[in-house]
């Protein structure tokens, strides 16, 4: 009787991607109902955002060459702001383990009739005998199977060449739609072969900067206004990071001779104090104390020449950085501290922030 070897499943510490117009992010389900599920608390929110082809976010869950027959189980769960024609899909990456060269991703369609799609939450139990699964790759020469064709699971495990090749890579995909927006689909549960996947930050750091412009109409500002792009119309300076973390470096550049200072007052949700350009500045009220994160005090603007006027902000210069930040996205008003005028030119604040995993 032929004994079957056994291989011990190792899957690795789950990561997040995104490309184009989506966005993939950490995040806390504290309130109902997307604090219902999940082991850890955590969520991965993935937003696929306008979609045109090739925009998506994903989970990404490393896996120890694990052979393509040891592959039986999956279940995911996940909750979508509104129902969609696709739902959160499973992509399996495969290659052979003796040439790298050689490789595809099996992908499972998102727009199958067993995939739920709906808004609210959504559960998937992978059926293997279903006709759900394409493949691209290179090197494929020698398969039985069609690239773009639907074929079951089981059919790639009793492929001439595939059945040889190992599991390197698992993702959970939001997006790859031509059309309309995705709006938010948040991961809550992953379960591959019988073993939980912790859905959680690794505790790691890495930076990121976000940039906003606008561009501001030729106005003698008087210390302590707004400064934004219309003095009727005004909107917030939005700064969507996809996680939390610390800002540790602000930068605030203009096309004019100006040596103002200006501050930068943040917070995780939409101000209501006065937005209009060349207003004085009432933030932050009363009733925006309790999403205030704080300020950012620039030193004097400095320039050379003919080139753009800037201020730096760091750790190492007064300005209360670095500043901690508990939302994904962050949202100020700027204030100028000095007399100045500034021209019809776009004003640009960068933020970087040590961004955790």
């Amino acid at each position: 009787m032929a004994t079957e070897i056994k291989w011990a499943t190792k899957f690795g510490q789950v990561s997040l991607a995104s490309a184009n117009n989506a966005i993939a992010r950490w995040m806390r389900g504290s309130t109902s109902p997307l604090d219902q599920k999940g082991s850890t608390g955590w969520l991965a929110e993935l937003y696929g955002g306008v979609q045109t082809g090739d925009d998506w976010a994903r989970l990404n869950i490393p896996v120890n060459e694990m052979p393509i027959n040891h592959f039986k189980t999956a279940n995911w769960s996940w909750y979508q702001t509104n129902a969609e024609v696709y739902g959160v899909n499973l992509v399996i990456w495969l290659h052979d383990p003796t040439d790298f060269d050689k490789r595809c991703e099996v992908t499972q369609a998102p727009s199958g009739s067993t995939l739920e799609k709906g808004a609210g939450w959504n559960a998937h139990e992978l059926d293997t005998t279903v006709t759900q699964f394409f493949y691209y790759g290179e090197n494929t020469t020698g398969s039985g199977l069609t690239a773009g064709t639907q074929y079951t699971w089981a059919q790639f495990q009793a492929d001439t060449i595939f059945s040889h090749w190992t599991v390197y890579r698992l993702t959970l995909d939001w997006g790859w739609y031509s059309t309309g927006t995705f709006e938010s689909a948040y991961v809550a549960d992953v379960r591959f072969n019988n073993e939980t996947i912790q859905i959680a930050p690794t505790g790691g750091t890495h930076k990121k900067t976000v940039v906003a412009t606008k561009l501001m109409t030729a106005a003698a500002q008087g210390a302590g206004d707004v400064v934004s792009e219309s003095s009727s119309a005004g909107t917030d300076w939005d700064f969507d990071f996809g996680g939390t973390g610390y800002i540790t470096k602000a930068i605030v550049t203009h096309d004019a001779a100006i040596t103002p200072r200006f501050s930068l007052l943040l917070f995780t949700t939409p101000p209501t104090g006065v937005l209009n350009d060349n207003v004085t500045n009432t933030s932050p009220v009363t009733a925006d104390v309790p999403f205030y994160i704080g300020r950012i005090d620039c030193p004097a603007m400095l320039y050379d020449g003919t080139g753009d006027a800037s201020a730096l902000a760091t750790p190492s210069t007064y300005g209360n950085l670095p500043l901690e930040f508990d939302a994904p996205k962050v949202y100020g008003i700027l204030v100028i501290r000095d007399i100045a005028t500034l021209v019809a030119e776009d004003l640009t604040i960068s933020l970087t922030a040590d961004m955790e995993d």
